[in-house]
């Protein structure tokens, strides 16, 4: 297995920008981070406001965080779970919440079809399957509730579910209740060549983007002052903080947004053996039900791309052991083929990690900081970030440009809940996702 890098950088070819290299700057509006969101933001910025100077700052590559090592499965939903969200805000908000989602993945469609991105897009639909009796319910009661709030959705009995994808018996579950949910509006995509071309979009408006400009300071006086790791120094009159799990690290949001680490693996293409055995002809997403799930979805050369696992949370945040890693990645390697059937002869050729932003309550935070006015903060996508975050974009423009959110949404603002101490967070992580792996096997 090449454990380090994601697939989706083999055969891509990917452009270099330069480097600030210690000069002065200055931008209407500055994006610190060049993933989904902050280059969302600066293509909205730019086609609100065309001739604005904005510039990108990504401190490595751009690409090179969540938004390049994702499983590319771009579907709705947003916190843990819509009944989680319906006993957290009641049923209206909840819908409100979901739908915005929905609007959200068709933002990002649309976005790909009028820059003409040639990203594998394919609409899909997903599917959520039961692992388990209780699992079984778990869908049963999502599907009401979509039913009732007159949302999108639709479930499969057991024979329906087979002749969509035939998953292997031993990640079946006897009972009563559906064995799974089909969300018709989520697709897949190739996440690297997406967050590229939103680049070229980028530049091709007229925004600057820079590379290895890693800023280690803002500000608080307006305009904001970001100094730069290698000396450059930019002022802009906005600033849009866009760096999901590496958030903590510039001084903002430390134990607001905690850096999660999660995992992927890929197999090789499948045979012809494997694909008769699989079906899955649709080539929907599909997600399994349990609190602490795996997904997985096709690529255009019939590669299976396979996340999920024990989220993780390292003492310190960021840093991780190369043997977390790799035991993250065997484990994930066994869950693939126990759910999908240890006799298909799966190889997995590709395994990477990666860092997400995640917040207590699994719901994003988008909007000004309390002690800097002028610095506008979209992060906390949770695992939702393929759709939430590029659909960010543009609510980010209305509120540089408005001065409002454009909705009256829960994740429009300033501070997401504070875990204090890091014991506090390291145990409270960790207790967390225990509880709910020892529930996923008894219910």
């Amino acid at each position: 297995m090449t454990s380090g890098q994601p697939i989706w950088r083999a055969g891509v070819p990917v452009r270099e920008y330069e480097r600030p290299a210690g000069r002065r700057l200055h931008a209407d509006v500055a994006v610190i981070g060049g993933g989904f969101a902050g280059l969302s933001a600066a293509y909205h910025v730019l086609r609100r406001r065309p001739g604005s100077r904005v510039i990108v700052l990504e401190a490595e590559q751009v690409g090179a965080g969540a938004s390049g090592r994702t499983t590319g499965m771009l579907g709705p939903g947003v916190g843990q779970s819509l009944p989680a969200l319906v006993k957290r805000h009641g049923r209206a908000r909840a819908r409100a919440l979901y739908a915005a989602t929905l609007r959200a993945v068709e933002a990002v469609a649309t976005l790909v079809a009028d820059e003409r991105i040639a990203c594998d897009f394919e609409m899909t639909g997903q599917l959520v399957v039961a692992r388990s009796a209780g699992g079984r319910g778990r869908v049963a009661a999502i599907a009401r509730l979509l039913a009732e709030l007159e949302l999108p959705g639709g479930v499969l009995d057991d024979d329906a579910l087979d002749r969509t994808i035939r998953i292997a018996p031993a990640a079946r579950a006897e009972g009563s209740g559906p064995a799974a949910l089909r969300l018709p509006i989520a697709g897949t995509l190739h996440p690297l060549r997406l967050v590229l071309g939103l680049a070229e979009s980028v530049g091709e408006r007229g925004g600057t983007i820079f590379e290895r400009a890693r800023v280690t300071r803002i500000g608080h006086e307006i305009p904001v002052r970001l100094e730069l790791e290698d000396g450059a120094v930019v002022t802009a009159d906005r600033v849009v903080l866009a760096t999901a799990g590496y958030t903590p690290s510039l001084g903002v949001f430390h134990g607001r947004v905690l850096p999660v680490h999660l995992q992927v693996v890929a197999t090789e293409p499948l045979g012809e053996r494997a694909r008769d055995a699989l079906g899955w002809k649709g080539r929907e997403g599909v997600l399994d039900s349990r609190r602490v799930f795996n997904y997985f979805r096709l690529t255009t050369d019939d590669r299976i791309v396979f996340g999920g696992g024990r989220p993780r949370y390292q003492w310190g945040g960021l840093a991780e052991s190369p043997s977390s890693g790799a035991r993250a990645l065997d484990a994930l390697t066994r869950e693939l083929e126990r759910t999908l059937g240890w006799d298909l002869g799966l190889r997995v050729t590709h395994g990477w990690t990666g860092v997400i932003g995640y917040v207590a309550d699994a719901l994003p935070a988008i909007h000004h900081l309390n002690d800097r006015p002028a610095v506008l903060h979209a992060v906390g996508w949770c695992g939702h970030g393929v759709a939430l975050s590029i659909a960010s974009g543009a609510w980010v423009a209305a509120m540089l440009g408005d001065g409002a959110a454009p909705e009256d949404l829960p994740w429009f603002r300033t501070d997401p809940p504070l875990v204090p101490f890091e014991a506090i967070r390291w145990a409270a992580f960790r207790g967390s996702v225990g509880m709910m792996s020892l529930l996923d096997r008894v219910a």
